[in-house]
């Protein structure tokens, strides 16, 4: 007997979403540890590093989104709080230039919105 889960094409592009980012988040993970070395400061490096730790955290917490009781809304958080809180981080780490930091909160005020909508909605 097989049970399989059967999921809406909205569910199946929260999965998709999910593997792509991971993938995302591997490649730059990658980068990191490769090209940032010895010629990049130990600030930019630590904070390369906690991009990437919320990037692939996230992209694993996507995989759960069919799962909750209000899946379109905690995967929209999730997905605009990677963009606003890594991406940001990315850039500032990569190109030393703190431009869209400002940002950086707003993302994290998403991704802290799309945990809670787990535990309330």
């Amino acid at each position: 007997m097989s049970s399989r889960l059967t999921l809406s094409s909205t569910m199946k592009n929260f999965i998709r979403c999910a593997g792509l980012s991971g993938t995302l988040a591997i490649c730059l993970g990658v980068y990191g540890a490769h090209i940032m070395k010895d010629n990049t400061p130990d600030e930019l490096r630590r904070l390369f590093q906690l991009a990437q730790t919320y990037h692939i955290l996230h992209s694993a917490a996507l995989l759960a989104v069919p799962l909750v009781s209000r899946p379109k809304i905690t995967g929209l958080l999730f997905l605009g709080g990677m963009s606003l809180f890594c991406g940001p981080i990315y850039y500032h780490a990569i190109r030393n230039d703190p431009q869209f930091r400002r940002v950086t909160p707003y993302g994290g005020f998403l991704l802290l919105a799309g945990w809670l909508s787990i535990a309330i909605l």
